[in-house]
Order: structure tokens, then C-alpha cells, then sequence
């Protein structure tokens, strides 16, 4: 189990060096700090001789000191530039080396009751079955002391006072809408401790319509439209010729606030006055076939399948909320529980705590709580079969239908697991997902029934361009998460004889609309498959 992604520098094996050429490559928050002769780049992670061996560490985290960054940016070896660096100092760089912050106070508070109780789950069991260098003490339900003798390093996390704000919010955050970016590539959120949100827990909610509505899914838009009063009858958006009844649970209930966040905030939009609130699930879940033209939004566990409709995005893609859709993220109506920081920790102990969460440990326990586990599962071979069928009829061009016939043949044989990412430039939600879905990712690969087999990134992505040059993106963006995953998963790999390649279909057959946080930046999915 990888519960610490970025908790340590990786091994990996390196190409012989073309001239080796000593340096030492600095990460701003002191977090990395090695010495050594660069020998080998991979166009993510540069590779470091050092006295314990071959290190890798993300080029685009460090700044590189010494004569030899000079020399090796200069020759271009390895395809090294001075842009691959977050900063080349080379000879001249006089600065002290950063000492990182040894101490981290933090307190937690909570956008709803329910996550007080998650919180508390993954905090007491991280003190019972921590095992690492990190001492743990847990002082009361909730509060940490956290100490690891070899660095020096201290941290905590309390529960917050009602009356004053925290230093950490857990809650409730969207996927949808726009965000700023966070992370300008994988090796940031994929090794990095400097991070501003960490997923914790996952909960999803369904759109509940009356049947006589006369409508079988619905888009994020038209559910913001409703509630903010723009739309009043379902013949509107293709329904009957029947006045529209929204019902909505309290603001500040888990419902509530998930509405919030991921209907109401992406759309711009604020619920109107006049929505009918009641005060409970049950109600609202029987409401709903009682009272002619009702809408509503409820947790997905707590709704009846015969009223739930399916969801779209921005590109009319309807997708329900199996399962499967839920925990690859492919389902818009997800809402991931997050770990939102205000400031970032300057210690990586608190990124150890809440990586945890995404451990087979905490997500067990959380499922016993009623949240949804989102560990690795395999989509289902009949939905599977479907898509990949779909390939053979579509209206394709040039470029998509070479694209078609490979994706096909790559995978008809393969498995999709539910591991999802976003490529490109990634928000701090976004890549909190990401980093989630690795550590499920490599944790399932440890499971030996999958010995042996090939893991296959594959890519999805759009682009003003067109298609071809769509399908370029998207295979360079898997092509990236694949050099990641052989960096942080290098001892997975090997101890199951697995192979890694990665391909990119652009804009042929994406399971769900391709919609990026990050507003103007170049966005693919990024699948894993294996066969």
C-alpha cells in the first residue's frame, strides 16, 4: 500500500549519463534537496546519481544549482532545457539552502456535521496503524501529535473552535465550474507535500424528477436554471407542459451544501427564495411522486432508482450514477470530501494523515460510515463491450477513424479500471483526485491476480485544432502520466512483472464531457486500462 506518495524521493532506473555533471536540485519549500551528477531525464523526472544510488525527482519542482546545470542545459543533454526547471541558478547561485519549517499547528473544522465524524475516523485510525518513522499521538478524538524523529519535524491537527476560522476546512468541492490552477504538472500534486486540498472521502448525489415530468436526464445547466427560478416548466427543456416544483433539503445540511457546491456555484447561479424546503431525505424522496412536476437533489444511496435521471455535462453526454461512473468521476453529480487547506503545510506530516484516507484501511471504515468507497473497481464488461462497440459504427474523421480502429484493437482485450485523472494543468481539487486515484491505482496493482499485465494510460482530450491535433495532446498528456506512475510506482511495478504504455484517442469515444477547472488550459482525461 502507497499511503505516501510523496513522501520520499524514487528510485528508478536511469540511462547511462551522457556527461555526467554535478548539481544540486532544490525544491522552494526545502522539501527536496538532493546532490549528485544528473544522468538520465524522461521529460518529467530528471535522474540523480547520488551517494545512495539513482534518485529521481520532478524537474519542474526544482530549481537546479551549480556549474553542471549550466553545462548540461547549454549541451542540451538528455533534452534538458533551462524551461524543464522551475529555476536554473547554475554557477553564480549564492542563496543559502532552504531549511523547511520544522513545526505545523493546524486546526480543522467542518462545512457540515457529517464530516466531523469522517474526519475522526481517518485521524483515529492513522494513530492505531501508523507504521512509519512519524510518531503519532492521539491526544482526543480528532487532535494529533505528530513527530518523525529522523527529520526533526513536528505537526498537529485539533479540532477547531466553533468561533474562530481554521487553518483546514473538510467539505464538500466540485469538479465542475472553474478554479484557479494549482499544479502545472503531474509531479507537482503526484510527489509534492505543498499541496491545497487532499480527498478524504467521496459522496455522490442524484437528480430525483416526477415521472410525469416527461424528461429522463437533465444538464447541470438546466438543474442550476431550475433552482434559481429561471425555468418554471419542464416543456422548456423537452418535458411535459407541467410547472416545475423544485424541493430542496436545508443550506447547511450535507445535501444542502453539496447542492451548493456543485450545482449551484460552478453555474454562477444562487437558489431562488421561493424553493420549497423540507426538512428531511425521506421527505423529499417521497415528495417526489407524490407532488406533479417535482425536482429535487438527495444523496444517491437515499434514492429511488425509478425517479433518478441521468446527468450531463457541457457536451450532452448523459451519464448515470452507477458505481462504476461514481468513483472514476466520469458521473457529474460527484462530490469529493476534501481536505481544503487555507495556508499549505510547510511539514509533510499533515500530507501523510490525509493521504491515508485513500488507504484500503480508511476507506473500508468509511464505508461502514455510509460513504461511498472509492477504491479501484473494474468497469463492468457489458458497458465495456458497448463503448468499444460503438467504434465500429461511428461517424468519424480521418484522423478519428485511424484513431477508432487502434483504440479497438488496443482494448478490446483489456479491462478499464475506475482510476481517472485530469491531465494538463490541474486545480487544487483536480489534482487532489488525481493523487487519490494513484494511490488507489497502485494499491490495486499489489493485488498479485493482476501479475503480469499491462497497464495502459490512455488519453482523451479536445482541441480548437481539431482532431489530430487532439489525439497529439492526449497521447502526450498519458505519456506523462505514465512516466509518473513508473516514477512512484517503481517497486509495484517490478514486484509484478507489469509492463506500462500509454496511447491518447483525442476526441473519440469519451465516457463523459471533457471539462477542465482550469479555464483556457489544454484538458484530457486520463484513463487506465489493463491487459
Amino acid at each position: 500500500m502507497i499511503s505516501r506518495i510523496g513522501l520520499a524521493l524514487l528510485y528508478s532506473v536511469a540511462p547511462a549519463a551522457l556527461v555526467a555533471q554535478a548539481v544540486e536540485l532544490r525544491s522552494g519549500d526545502g522539501f527536496i534537496n538532493v546532490e549528485g551528477e544528473i544522468v538520465g531525464y524522461n521529460g518529467v523526472m530528471v535522474q540523480v546519481e547520488t551517494s545512495v544510488g539513482v534518485v529521481a525527482v520532478p524537474a519542474s519542482e526544482v530549481i537546479c544549482y551549480g556549474a553542471g546545470c549550466d553545462t548540461v542545459v547549454a549541451s542540451g543533454d538528455f533534452g534538458l532545457t533551462s524551461g524543464a526547471f522551475a529555476g536554473v541558478e547554475g554557477a553564480a547561485a549564492t542563496e543559502a539552502v532552504v531549511t523547511p519549517s520544522t513545526s505545523n499547528a493546524f486546526t480543522v473544522g467542518f462545512s457540515a456535521s457529517e464530516y466531523a465524524e469522517l474526519y475522526r475516523i481517518v485521524t483515529g485510525a492513522y494513530a492505531v496503524t501508523n507504521a512509519s518513522a512519524t510518531n503519532v499521538e492521539l491526544t482526543s478524538e480528532g487532535d494529533l501529535l505528530l513527530q518523525n524523529s529522523d527529520t526533526g519535524q513536528s505537526a498537529s491537527l485539533a479540532v477547531n473552535a466553533d468561533d474562530t476560522a481554521p487553518d483546514i476546512t473538510v467539505g464538500t468541492v466540485s469538479l465542475n465550474g472553474t478554479a484557479p490552477a494549482e499544479y502545472n504538472t503531474p509531479a507537482a500534486w503526484a510527489l509534492g507535500t505543498n499541496l491545497s486540498h487532499q480527498l478524504l472521502g467521496l459522496n455522490t448525489f442524484s437528480v430525483i424528477v416526477a415521472p410525469n415530468a416527461g424528461i429522463s436526464e437533465i444538464s447541470l445547466d438546466d438543474l442550476a436554471r431550475i433552482f434559481a427560478g429561471e425555468i418554471t416548466n419542464w416543456s422548456e427543456i423537452g418535458g411535459a407542459d407541467m410547472g416545475v416544483l423544485p424541493l430542496q433539503l436545508p443550506p447547511n445540511s450535507q445535501v444542502g451544501a453539496g447542492m451548493q457546491r456543485l450545482v449551484m456555484e460552478p453555474a454562477g447561479k444562487e437558489i431562488a427564495e421561493n424553493v420549497l424546503t423540507l426538512s428531511n431525505e425521506a421527505g423529499v424522496a417521497a415528495s417526489i411522486n407524490q407532488f406533479p412536476g417535482s425536482v429535487s437533489v438527495i444523496t444517491t444511496a437515499a434514492a429511488n432508482a425509478d425517479v433518478v435521471v441521468d446527468v450531463t455535462g457541457t457536451c450532452g453526454i448523459a451519464v448515470a450514477p452507477t458505481p462504476f461512473n461514481i468513483i472514476s468521476g466520469d458521473y457529474p453529480l460527484v462530490g469529493p470530501i476534501m481536505a481544503t487547506y487555507d495556508v499549505p503545510a510547510a511539514t509533510p506530516l499533515i500530507a501523510e494523515v490525509f493521504d491515508f484516507a485513500s488507504s484500503d484501511v480508511a476507506r473500508g471504515l468509511l464505508e461502514n460510515e455510509g460513504f461511498i468507497n472509492h477504491g479501484a473497481m473494474v468497469m463492468d464488461e457489458d458497458a465495456k463491450n458497448a463503448r468499444l462497440s460503438d467504434l465500429l459504427s461511428g461517424s468519424f474523421d480521418d484522423a478519428q477513424r485511424t484513431a477508432a480502429a487502434e483504440m479497438f484493437q488496443a482494448l478490446v482485450d483489456a479491462d478499464r479500471l475506475s482510476s481517472t485523472m485530469t491531465g494538463g494543468v490541474a486545480s487544487g481539487p483536480e489534482g487532489a483526485w488525481n493523487r487519490a486515484m494513484m494511490i488507489n491505482l497502485i494499491e490495486t496493482l499489489q493485488d498479485d491476480a493482476n501479475n503480469g499485465r499491462e497497464i495502459v494510460f490512455v488519453g482523451h482530450g479536445q482541441s480548437a485544432a481539431g482532431s489530430a491535433a487532439a489525439i497529439d495532446a492526449s497521447a502526450a498528456a498519458a505519456t506523462v502520466f505514465a512516466a509518473i506512475f513508473e516514477s512512484v510506482a517503481a517497486d509495484t511495478i517490478a514486484a509484478g512483472g507489469y509492463s506500462v504504455s500509454s496511447y491518447g484517442f483525442g476526441d473519440v469515444s469519451p465516457a463523459a464531457c471533457l471539462d477542465g477547472q482550469v479555464a483556457g488550459s489544454d484538458y484530457t482525461r486520463i484513463e487506465v486500462w489493463l491487459r
